[in-house]
């Protein structure tokens, strides 16, 4: 069994051999043809999810939170509160009032998002569901019909290479923030935090990707004193990047509420042997505590406060931190392996397709 095509959603259309599909048949004589639909909380993923009821087969779920995507299909669907109805559907009458205050309300909105990751109406036709932590593992088990089989395998990346060399006395520390600015990030309570320093300028901040609100940031960090020390870089070349990260001191990837992603930007971050501070939610809190910095949903501001200081204080031991999460993802997130378990199960989901219809034909 192999990959034949990829379609990432990226275009408005379907490709020309998307709509062929269902006419070809299978490559081998007696060996039935699976798709792998790639889905999370993005509207563009909507035409894979839409593809994948048409032809069932294996959804590897990125995501546990899918309201956005919901959401899009009910705008699709000239239907506003379609996505409403499916929390409600996956969850009971009493989701339905939250999702409705949700609308107006950031607290209920992460509430919300926190207590029910809506997740079921785009894997409950799926063959089978491959997710990449515990936590989603467990959610599906509670919500989705009984007789489908998941799969929690870790996060695929490369091998990482070296471990570059850092000197973590020299000031600033060096701290970045990478990817989509949303509110889950907690990228205003870090400001808080890092405010609070005798010294914030012991501390710079450079933030690379989607950053769209970047006046209302700055305002926020002015707010706390810390405008001076932060860097807007946007959207730069991967090899840029990739320096930036192995001359940093430190990463933020703060989730809360957790959409119940495996972050592939930690995996990143492991490549490039940074300590990282991490919301101590969903995946992020099954990891050793040796890997990265936890810190508490319910004590955020403390927590960051108390790690920069300690950070000033003893630098070296953060330097550890990075070099142990480095080993973790060369013993754990292994390519090779993710994709040979992805194809044994890929085999055993066709093989019961296979089995189901031979019954059907007696």
């Amino acid at each position: 069994m192999g990959v034949s095509a990829v379609h990432d959603g990226n275009v408005g259309n379907n490709p020309d051999w998307w709509e062929r599909r269902a006419e070809q048949s299978a490559d081998e004589e007696g060996v039935a043809p699976l798709s792998i639909y790639h889905i999370g909380n993005n509207p563009l993923h909507l035409p894979v999810h839409k593809q994948a009821l048409r032809e069932p087969g294996m959804v590897v779920l990125h995501d546990m939170g899918l309201v956005d995507l919901a959401k899009h299909l009910s705008y699709q669907s000239d239907d506003p509160d379609l996505w409403k109805w499916q929390m409600r559907e996956q969850y009971g009458e009493d989701v339905y009032a939250l999702a409705n205050r949700s609308e107006n309300s950031a607290a209920c909105h992460n509430e919300m998002a926190a207590k029910y990751p809506l997740f079921q109406p785009f894997v409950e036709k799926a063959l089978g569901v491959i997710v990449h932590s515990r936590y989603a593992r467990d959610a599906l088990f509670r919500h989705l019909p009984t007789g489908i089989p998941v799969k929690q395998l870790n996060l695929p990346a490369p091998a990482p290479p070296a471990i570059a060399s850092r000197d973590y006395l020299s000031h600033p520390l060096r701290f970045v923030f990478c990817g989509h600015l949303g509110p889950n990030r907690r990228l205003i309570e870090f400001f808080k935090a890092w405010g609070r320093l005798d010294s914030p300028g012991k501390i710079s901040l450079e933030l690379f990707g989607n950053i769209r609100n970047n006046k209302q940031l700055i305002q926020y960090a002015e707010h706390f004193g810390v405008a001076d020390y932060l860097h807007f870089r946007g959207y730069v070349e991967e090899s840029e990047l990739e320096k930036a990260l192995h001359c940093a001191h430190f990463a933020i990837n703060l989730r809360w509420p957790t959409m119940g992603e495996a972050s592939a930007s930690q995996l990143r971050y492991w490549s490039a042997a940074l300590p990282t501070l991490v919301t101590d939610v969903g995946w992020y809190g099954e990891l050793p505590d040796e890997v990265v910095c936890k810190i508490s949903a319910d004590s955020e501001i403390d927590d960051i406060h108390a790690l920069l200081e300690d950070a000033l204080a003893f630098p070296e031991k953060y330097q550890r931190v990075g070099q142990c999460g480095w080993e973790y993802l060369r013993s754990q997130h292994s390519a090779e392996t993710y994709a040979r378990e992805l194809a044994s199960f890929a085999q055993e989901l066709c093989s019961r397709r296979l089995a189901y219809r031979a019954l059907d034909q007696e």
